[in-house]
C-alpha cells in the first residue's frame, strides 16, 4: 500500500493509450494473512512477444510484492476467480463508473480499501477501452461508449449471523456513494441495485426511451422483466 497512490496515478495514465490487445483490471483486495494491497490483473491477447514488450513500463515502474505474469490458457483465464468467489458465501456489489483516476479519486480509493468490512470484500476497477469504445451510442443498449474505469465494489462475507448482513450491505453503498461525486452519471446496468431505480434512465443514456417504447410495444404484460429497470408498462 506504501505504493498504491504513486502506482494507480501511474496506471490511469499507462490505460490511456494501452493498444486493444491490453486491457488491465486493478483494485484492492487482503491477502490470507490480512493485509490490503493493489493488485493489477493484465491480459494482453496476443503474441507473447508482443504483450511482454507492451506490458514492460508498468512491470518495471514498481516493485510487487508477488509477479504472476504468464502464458495463460483462456479457459483457465475464465474460471480464474472461482477459488477466490465460492458458491455459498454472500455478495453484494454496487457500482459506479470513473471516467479517469484524478488526485481526488485514487485518495478516496485509497481511503475505501483500508475500510473494507470482512476480509473477503474487494474493489475492482474493469478497464474499458478500445474496439467497445468505438460502437455508436444508439448501436445498442449500453450507452457509454468512451473509456473509463467501471467500479465494482464486492461485499463479500461467510454465511452470519442474525443481523450481520446489513453491515456489510452499508458498507458497500457508503463506497458506492463515496465514488459517485468522480463518478458518470448512471452506471454498468447488470450490477445496478434495486433501490437505484433513478440511475436506470442514465445508464441507457439517449437510448432510454427508444427501450422504453420497445418494451411497451412488444412486452406490454411485463414477462421479461427484472429487479433492475423495472417498468409497469403504460
Amino acid at each position: 500500500m506504501d505504493q498504491a497512490k504513486e502506482m494507480l496515478r501511474f496506471y490511469g495514465e499507462f490505460i490511456k493509450t494501452a493498444p486493444d490487445e491490453l486491457t488491465i483490471q486493478a483494485g484492492f483486495l487482503q491477502t490470507p494473512e490480512g493485509m490490503t494491497v493493489l493488485f493489477l490483473h493484465p491480459v494482453y491477447c496476443g503474441s507473447l512477444e508482443e504483450g511482454e514488450q507492451a506490458l514492460k513500463p508498468l512491470c518495471l515502474f514498481a516493485t510487487p510484492l508477488v509477479d504472476q505474469i504468464q502464458l495463460v490458457m483462456y479457459d483457465d483465464l475464465i474460471h480464474m476467480l472461482d477459488a477466490p468467489m465460492p458458491k455459498g458465501r454472500h455478495y453484494f456489489i454496487q457500482t459506479q463508473s470513473l471516467d479517469s483516476l484524478g488526485v481526488e479519486t485514487v485518495d478516496a480509493l485509497l481511503e475505501l480499501a483500508q475500510q473494507f468490512s470482512s476480509p473477503f470484500s474487494a474493489i475492482s476497477l474493469h478497464h474499458f477501452h478500445g474496439a467497445a469504445s468505438r460502437v455508436a451510442p444508439s448501436e445498442t443498449a449500453f450507452a457509454l461508449r468512451q473509456d473509463h474505469l467501471l467500479a465494482e465494489i464486492i461485499a463479500a462475507w461467510e454465511p452470519p449471523l442474525a443481523g450481520e448482513d446489513q453491515r456489510h450491505l452499508q458498507w458497500a453503498q457508503s463506497a458506492s456513494r463515496t465514488l459517485a461525486p468522480y463518478a458518470l452519471k448512471g452506471g454498468y446496468i447488470n450490477l445496478l441495485d434495486e433501490r437505484e431505480q433513478e440511475r436506470v434512465p442514465f445508464a441507457f443514456g439517449s437510448n432510454y426511451e427508444r427501450l422504453l417504447q420497445l418494451k411497451r410495444t412488444y412486452d406490454p404484460d411485463d414477462v421479461f422483466h427484472s429487479t433492475i429497470g423495472h417498468i409497469t408498462p403504460t
